[in-house]
């Protein structure tokens, strides 16, 4: 365990500000892009921090012997993928995939096993998820989604990588709207949700969905920018920069993700103003072409 004397106030801020300054100045066009312009993936084996091994094989275990004939091979990704884990803050997120479609009861087993592990590993993470998905769905040449997620998002834990058949992909329109082109749907389920949810659910959504409109406004910049990113820090220095009216919201989102807001009423009014906006605009945003693009034009 490493100790450090407690910075002063002055000196805290002035880190923060030449922490943000710093982080501005890599956020350049060609950021998290090969020379040939192809998405290169900030997430590997060797960046996940040894602490959630142990829960990632209590995952794979579980699902090997509760599947023993379907499971097809498992992956982790998110913070956890990207070595940016904060134990007790970041989620331990997992996609497995399955040979043949699983049946209701056993969807609720895949639920149940992420549960036990949220609840044995509750001091480590805020939560265990499993995301489940079918082999031949993935493999479907016309599943474009599915196969940059894994592609560019995931780390393969167990079975065959299937990684290393998709790819290489550039920033186009098409990622952004298969990443975040449910932002409508979401929108809608969210605002039903939100009007019975209780405290603790209302808090849960309000991270939710706070996460979900800055990482859509940032698909919506993402191939204009030519910048390539994962972390929802650097997607809202992103977004700032193009849409410098939408500022405060992005600070405030950001804000909620970390501390989700209690007050319903300003929740409410900020998801309702945002989501819409982002409905009626995404589509073309999202199109727009880069300035290297209009160029060769």
């Amino acid at each position: 365990m490493r100790l450090y004397a407690k910075p002063g106030g002055l000196l805290l801020k002035r880190l923060a500000c030449e922490g943000a300054e710093s982080e501005m100045n890599s956020l350049q066009e060609g950021y998290g892009l090969d020379r040939n312009g192809f998405i290169v993936s900030d997430v590997s084996l060797e960046k996940i921090d040894g602490i959630y091994l142990p829960c990632i094989r209590d995952a794979v275990g579980n699902l090997a012997k509760l599947f023993q004939d379907q499971l097809h091979s498992v992956y982790v990704y998110g913070s956890v993928a990207r070595g940016e884990a904060v134990p007790r803050k970041s989620d331990l997120d997992i996609m497995a995939l399955f040979n043949g479609r699983l049946s209701s009861d056993q969807s609720a087993e895949v639920k149940n096993a992420a549960g036990e592990l949220s609840q044995k590993y509750g001091s480590l993470v805020r939560e265990v998820g499993i995301a489940a998905g079918g082999f031949d769905y993935v493999t479907d040449t016309q599943n474009y989604y599915e196969q940059a997620f894994l592609k560019e998002l995931c780390v393969c834990v167990h079975g065959e990588d299937l990684r290393k058949q998709f790819g290489p992909y550039n920033l186009s329109a098409e990622i952004a709207i298969s990443f975040n082109g449910d932002i409508c749907r979401v929108f809608t389920r969210i605002m039903s949700r939100l009007e019975a949810a209780s405290d603790e659910e209302f808090r849960t959504i309000t991270q939710s969905f706070s996460r979900k409109l800055i990482r859509t406004y940032y698909s919506m910049v993402m191939v204009r920018s030519r910048i390539w990113t994962t972390r929802l820090s650097e997607q809202a220095e992103v977004v700032i920069r193009h849409f410098p009216h939408k500022k405060t919201a992005v600070r405030t989102l950001k804000k909620w993700v970390d501390n989700p807001g209690m007050e319903r009423a300003s929740v409410y009014k900020l998801f309702k103003k945002e989501g819409k906006w982002t409905c009626e605009h995404f589509l073309r945003e999202a199109e727009a072409p880069s300035s290297s693009d209009k160029k060769e034009e």
